[in-house]
């Protein structure tokens, strides 16, 4: 951009530096504004790092994007390399009666959710009604033992919720069809947020950390990336019904806990193994990081995942989290191994529970100024893939308006 093109730049603002921001910002910047971003964090990338350790890298939220045509698109601009699962990864498990099984449903279940879905297929069934969680509308479409032991668990370990928190309407719309394949940088997911950084800095965009921003200034187009509650605050002025709607939207806490262990004969390899809620273990799941990608450690690595399925284990201390963890590690392993190193990270607003909440969400969307965009994981899509996307969208939507 020449002198005279960036004096002519009309200024843009992003609020909020995490994946969705960065995007945000990134694509504003392409269509010749002139960006600021202001965070109130210390550094960009949100939720997403990758801590380097001794045993091993620590992902401290998502350990990979689901690799389509965006994604594709973002690893070639950032000139990232991408690495992604080994054979092994394939291999996922469920926990029922203390074993780790890779078809939880026994052959009279199994029998059982394929005839049921036949029929809701043949009679045209399958659809959710308005109003119906998961948990009924697996109930009615594949049966009480498959929707206890198998779609329950899954969902579990994409949405850290229980199914009959989930709506079935907002859920199945959500979802992506066909194979997905995972892929995530040589340097961890981390790397991807601080190139991406490094790149809009390269770019003139200015960043602003640590600071809290109390109110939108209207006089510049703005994007808003923040966790939903401060989402619903800053527009609240400029769209009230949006700004309701997501500030129902309710929160999943989360807290991953990454364990490093010398290596047994005995482990289960693959790409981990989920907790039904059923299953006696307090832990949602746990991934076998080493088995998922190259690169991650010369020794057992373990991400185990809590969410308040009980107790509010999400409030606890460290050590009672770590005990917990322990007792369950030795329910499923039999064993009582030392950890070599143990990394915790705490995230109190992580996932939106899509219930009907976010539909409301999706459908004011259209009441934003055209000079006010919003991005982020309560708009009606789950995954860093999908924030790529809508942070596109709403920059789309700002150059197309303000032009």
């Amino acid at each position: 951009m020449t002198v005279a093109a960036e004096a002519r730049a009309r200024p843009a603002r992003v609020i909020g530096a995490g994946l969705s921001g960065l995007a945000a910002a990134w694509h504003l910047a392409e269509r010749g504004f002139d960006v600021s971003v202001v965070e109130q964090a210390s550094r960009p990338g949100g939720l997403i790092g990758t801590v380097e350790t001794p045993h091993g890298p620590v992902e401290t939220a998502a350990n990979a994007f689901v690799w389509d045509a965006t994604v594709a698109e973002w690893f070639q601009r950032l000139d990232l390399h991408p690495i992604f699962p080994l054979a092994a990864s394939r291999r996922r498990y469920i926990l029922r009666n203390g074993v780790p099984r890779r078809w939880p449903l026994s052959i009279g279940e199994s029998l059982t959710l394929a005839g049921r879905l036949s029929v809701a297929t043949l009679t045209r069934s399958r659809a959710a009604s308005n109003g119906e969680s998961m948990a009924a509308w697996g109930t009615r479409v594949i049966g009480t033992a498959a929707t206890r032991w198998l779609l329950g668990p899954a969902l579990q370990g994409i949405y850290a919720a229980a199914p009959d928190r989930l709506s079935a309407r907002v859920v199945l719309a959500a979802r992506r069809r066909g194979p997905r394949k995972m892929a995530t940088p040589a340097g961890g997911m981390g790397q991807f947020t601080t190139r991406l950084y490094e790149r809009l800095r390269d770019r003139r965009v200015r960043f602003e950390f640590e600071r809290h921003v109390d109110r939108i200034d209207i006089e510049a187009p703005t994007i808003v990336a923040t966790n939903a509650p401060n989402a619903a605050r800053l527009i609240a002025p400029h769209t009230a019904p949006l700004s309701r709607a997501i500030a129902a939207v309710k929160m999943s806490p989360l807290i991953t806990v990454t364990m490093f262990f010398e290596p047994h004969p005995d482990d289960l390899h693959g790409f981990g193994l989920l907790f039904p809620s059923r299953s006696g273990v307090h832990a949602l799941g746990v991934l076998f990081n080493a088995d998922i990608f190259d690169q991650r450690g010369s020794v057992r690595s373990e991400t185990w995942i809590v969410g308040d399925r009980e107790a509010a284990m999400t409030t606890w201390d460290d050590d009672r989290v770590f005990e917990s963890l322990a007792a369950d590690r030795q329910f499923v392993t039999g064993r009582n191994d030392v950890a070599l190193s143990r990394h915790i990270t705490r995230w109190p607003q992580a996932i939106p529970v899509y219930d009907t909440q976010i539909l409301d969400v999706a459908e004011l969307q259209s009441t934003l100024p055209a000079w006010l965009g919003v991005t982020g994981n309560y708009l009606g899509r789950i995954g860093v893939a999908a924030l790529l996307d809508q942070a596109r969208i709403a920059a789309e939507r700002i150059a197309l308006n303000n032009s």
